[in-house]
């Protein structure tokens, strides 16, 4: 079976985003927006095939867990969804 799947990683709300900060402030220059906070994160997209979605949701959250994340300043989520085999 075919399948795809988004895994949302943010920092931590205790962890400080310079990288979120400098964006911020680029913002300020950019627009007239009165951003008051902007925190930055990672979108990972994975097209994958497994024999079925509680195998694909298992593996997914290994790699989340694993991975993708940074679990000590990182959090995540993830979704996965079976596609039709002719995407």
């Amino acid at each position: 079976m075919k399948f795809k799947s988004k895994v949302y990683i943010r920092l931590r709300a205790a962890v400080d985003d310079s990288a979120g900060n400098a964006v911020r402030q680029a913002c300020g220059r950019l627009s007239d927006l009165s951003i008051q906070k902007l925190r930055l994160g990672k979108l990972i997209e994975v097209d994958f095939e497994a024999p079925d979605k509680e195998h694909a949701e298992k593996e997914i959250e290994k790699l989340s867990k694993q991975f993708f994340a940074n679990t000590v300043i990182e959090d995540y989520e993830w979704k996965v969804w079976s596609v039709n085999s002719n995407d």
